[in-house]
């Protein structure tokens, strides 16, 4: 198992089910950064084919929270090229959500912000644990 992963996915997924709850509530989101969850939830870019955002986070610290809780020396090598798709698939979904939260509806949504972070720690991670090391001085 590795911890890292399952941990970072364990958060991922309190921030994303959480935020998937308060997408269907019709309460207006506490926020931290103000108004800025509020304007991301009313965007364009709150859903993708008719699916809330953060459903889609749900299912991706799910999958995230499997690979690491399945990972060892021996599941290594299978297990790396789904680790690398998943986490680079995501950190390019958060660099996107990031650039609109910046230069599209200039509002920032906290979770969104916090899942961000989380995917970019799980990127380090990745990297700690596939990229080999030069292990000879």
């Amino acid at each position: 198992m590795q911890k890292w992963l399952v941990g970072i996915a364990f958060l991922g997924l309190l921030v994303s089910g959480y935020l998937f709850i308060e997408y269907a509530s019709p309460n207006p989101i506490p926020c931290v950064s103000g108004g800025g969850c509020e304007v991301a939830r009313a965007s364009i870019y709150s859903s993708f084919l008719g699916i809330p955002t953060p459903a889609y986070g749900v299912v991706y610290y799910l999958a995230l929270g499997c690979l690491g809780a399945l990972w060892s020396d021996e599941t290594k090598k299978k297990l790396t090229p789904f680790l690398i798709a998943l986490v680079g698939s995501a950190v390019a979904v958060s660099a996107f959500l990031t650039y609109v939260e910046a230069y599209v509806i200039h509002a920032w949504c906290s979770w969104c912000v916090m899942s961000a972070i989380l995917t970019l720690a799980a990127a380090i991670v990745t990297c700690m644990l596939v990229v080999p090391r030069n292990t000879s001085n």
